[in-house]
């Protein structure tokens, strides 16, 4: 277990960047490259066309839609057929898509099947369409900036179906105001795809339009893929989270990543999960968790973060993720702010009582938490349970017994029970349940030594989709996993050390 920590350390501060930020690239998936392979396949701009047939041949080489959520398969299923020409009808009749926080993605597949000129199976007919657009773009309300541009893009291309010229231009007139001067859209290539096909269809020719073009062009990697947008706050965070307490990496790798969390504080005094966005309430309580204990950080930068979160509380007690009246609470981001106020209890006034008896009723109600931007009990399991910690029970909290009885025999934990193991999950897991009261013997040992069994020469382990983006879409960042399976070697090795600590004040007391 040292040797598995002492080279997780040394490849977490080898990929240590200048500016002291942890970044990776996603995994591919078809999401991203079908609708930068759509866009530059209606697009004149130069080079456009090879662009777009390296993007088929990636899209019809094997690739599958994901599989974990009915929508998830849906979207991707559909945005795989527009990419490469071939199915029948766009199908959104999946009842799922009538959640709330889901229907977006319905009529996203609706208006660019209308502009492509293919049948639609299910939603709301091309008129109702074209109303519920048109409602959410004179509505506006606290939208995150990259959910206006979508819903704009879409009203352009449904304008331009329907032959308004005059309405299709105007929605790609306030596309257009939020591109920045790279061509992109916030670094989404969701986004800028979305915006890409709707500037060609209402705005053509114009220098939003090129600009535009030549981001999707730059941005295609070498296997002709594109990937969704890094993530470097949270990621350097969650790296922190991680490893904050080991020798070698407070030594090498703390001060500057703590400098750059400091550098990457909004002016509102929250974090951004990457450098550029607005703050939302799940990074900026994570950075704040980060940040306790750590040498090196402003009281005015604590401070500044903590009246943020206290700006950002709902009448009833929680918080959303976003600074979105349509975004709900969600049981791992309340934890996290409820886990940061706790980290930082000596310099605010905030009331945690109802937030804690929520997460109380969340998991009486459903026998276990789930986790608003990550799958699997693990995860929802690790995060929650420090907002709880006063309450755990001496015989181990009912989350982490629920927990531990979804082991399989070769010693790791599954993302979702029944599933195969993961390093990530079974890193979860042994944090869970050390934070759970629980990580006896029985638990660990067959864990540490999956972790060690399953990591690779260069300190790294192999990983799976884990992170929702755009929900209910799943993404992997291979920081992501290092973190989590490097958080349960650490709660493996204190477990050994208070283990060793009480057998040596037995043996002194005997």
């Amino acid at each position: 277990m040292s040797r598995a920590l002492a080279l997780a350390t040394r490849h977490t501060l080898s990929t240590q960047r200048d500016n002291g930020s942890w970044l990776a690239t996603p995994d591919p998936r078809i999401t991203e490259t079908a609708l930068c392979t759509l866009a530059l396949a209606r697009s004149p701009h130069p080079g456009a066309d090879r662009a777009a047939e390296r993007g088929r041949v990636w899209l019809a080489n094997g690739a599958a839609p994901q599989n974990h959520h009915p929508v998830a398969h849906a979207v991707e299923t559909a945005l795989l057929s527009l990419a490469l020409d071939t199915g029948g009808p766009i199908d959104v009749s999946h009842p799922s898509f009538a959640d709330p926080t889901l229907s977006a993605r319905a009529r996203l597949l609706q208006a660019i099947a209308l502009y492509t000129g293919r049948a639609i199976s299910g939603g709301t007919g091309p008129a109702a369409l074209r109303t519920l657009l048109a409602a959410a773009v004179a509505a506006q309300g606290r939208l995150k900036r990259w959910t206006r541009v979508e819903v704009w893009s879409a009203h352009a291309l449904v304008e331009t179906h329907f032959g308004d010229r005059t309405s299709a231009r105007h929605a790609a007139k306030m596309v257009a105001d939020q591109q920045s001067p790279a061509g992109d859209f916030f670094a989404n290539p969701v986004t800028t795809a979305l915006a890409a096909l709707a500037l060609q269809a209402a705005a053509p020719g114009t220098a939003a339009a090129r600009r535009c073009a030549e981001y999707l062009l730059t941005s295609q990697l070498a296997d002709g893929t594109w990937r969704f947008s890094h993530s470097d706050v949270w990621d350097t965070a969650l790296t922190v989270r991680a490893f904050h307490g080991a020798a070698e990496f407070d030594r090498h790798g703390l001060p500057a990543a703590v400098a750059f969390l400091v550098a990457a504080q909004n002016s509102d005094g929250g974090w951004p999960y990457r450098l550029g966005v607005e703050s939302d309430n799940d990074t900026t309580a994570a950075v704040l968790i980060a940040l306790g204990g750590a040498s090196g950080a402003p009281g005015t930068t604590i401070r500044s973060g903590l009246r943020h979160l206290v700006r950002q509380q709902t009448a009833d007690g929680l918080w959303r993720t976003w600074q979105s009246a349509g975004d709900p609470p969600v049981d791992d981001v309340v934890a996290h702010v409820v886990t940061a106020l706790d980290r930082h209890s000596g310099r605010h006034r905030v009331q945690l009582a109802a937030a804690r008896g929520w997460l109380a009723e969340r998991l009486g109600e459903q026998g276990r938490w789930h986790a608003g931007w990550y799958r699997g009990l693990p995860y929802a399991t690790a995060e929650v349970l420090p907002a709880l910690a006063a309450a755990v029970p001496a015989r181990g909290h009912p989350a982490a017994r629920t927990l531990a009885e979804t082991r399989n025999s070769d010693g790791g934990w599954p993302v979702e029970e029944a599933g195969p193991s993961t390093p990530a999950a079974t890193g979860l897991a042994l944090a869970a349940l050390e934070r759970g009261g629980l990580l006896n013997e029985e638990h660990r040992a067959p864990a540490l030594g999956y972790l060690v069994e399953t990591q690779r020469d260069d300190g790294t382990w192999p990983g799976v989709p884990l992170m929702y983006g755009p929900r209910p879409l799943l993404t992997h960042y291979p920081t992501h996993t290092h973190a989590f399976a490097v958080g349960g070697l650490f709660a493996g090795q204190r477990r050994l050390r208070t283990a060793a600590v009480a057998t040596d004040s037995a043996h002194e007391e005997g």
